[in-house]
């Protein structure tokens, strides 16, 4: 996993003058380029991008990113796609890990077009899709992928103004990973896990992960969804969503 800073302050005293801590979490082939212009130095924000999930971060570097976050009075996380599962891998033992005085390590976080299983014919990407997915990318490149993630020509406009540069070997090595990763990660069909997200991000016009699909296991973990009838699986494109994310 890569983490960087794209606004940072150096200081614990400083942290706890800001507003607070945005923490991405990307999807797959993300990279911090996605997300640079959602947060400018004067809004009070910091923001921390965290993508590249071919490997994922031992617990010592879990345990020290968790400390660099807690000087900050307000701490957010939003995932995107992939980034719900990666998120939950990298975090998901933190609230258990505070005390009732310091309340819950997430004042947010917020899940957008993903759930925790993310290769699941009932709550994510079903099987057969995903798997054709991973032959067309390998073959053909990212085109018609970028085409269903989007949408529309004017969204896919968008995406390229802050597309991620990462080479197509390195994002096609990722996916593979993150295949064996997630299904070594399958826990036998428990089903959703609670208390970790506070809102979920649904678009009507998801052509990746479907939305019935999401509006699932969302509805079975407990979670508020939020629905944008409009929105295909690149969430950017949505003023509203970009808004709401540092409001």
């Amino acid at each position: 996993m890569q983490a960087v800073w794209i606004i940072r302050t150096s200081t614990a005293d400083e942290q706890a003058g800001r507003r607070g801590v945005l923490v991405f979490a990307a999807g797959w082939a993300g990279s911090d380029e996605l997300v640079r212009h959602l947060v400018r130095p004067n809004d009070g924000w910091d923001l921390l991008c965290l993508f590249d999930y071919r490997t994922q971060p031992s617990e010592t570097e879990k345990e020290e990113l968790i400390n660099l976050l807690r000087p900050y009075r307000q701490r957010r996380l939003a995932a995107w796609s992939f980034g719900v599962w990666a998120a939950e891998r990298i975090f998901g033992g933190v609230s258990a890990a505070t005390t009732e005085e310091e309340g819950r390590f997430w004042d947010e976080a917020l899940a957008i077009g993903g759930t925790p299983a993310p290769i699941d014919d009932l709550y994510g990407i079903p099987r057969r899709a995903f798997d054709v997915t991973v032959r067309s990318i390998g073959g053909t490149g990212t085109g018609k992928f970028l085409e269903r993630m989007c949408g529309t020509p004017d969204v896919l406009r968008e995406y390229y103004r802050h597309r991620s540069t990462r080479p197509l070997e390195e994002i096609y090595d990722e996916l593979v990973a993150l295949r064996r990763q997630a299904e070594a990660a399958e826990t036998g069909g428990g089903g959703p896990a609670k208390g970790f997200w506070t809102e979920a991000i649904v678009g009507g016009r998801d052509a990746i992960f479907p939305p019935a699909n999401l509006e699932r296991y969302w509805s079975e973990a407990g979670v508020t969804v939020v629905r944008y009838p409009e929105m295909p699986h690149y969430p950017f494109g949505e003023p509203a969503l970009c808004a709401r994310m540092i409001r």
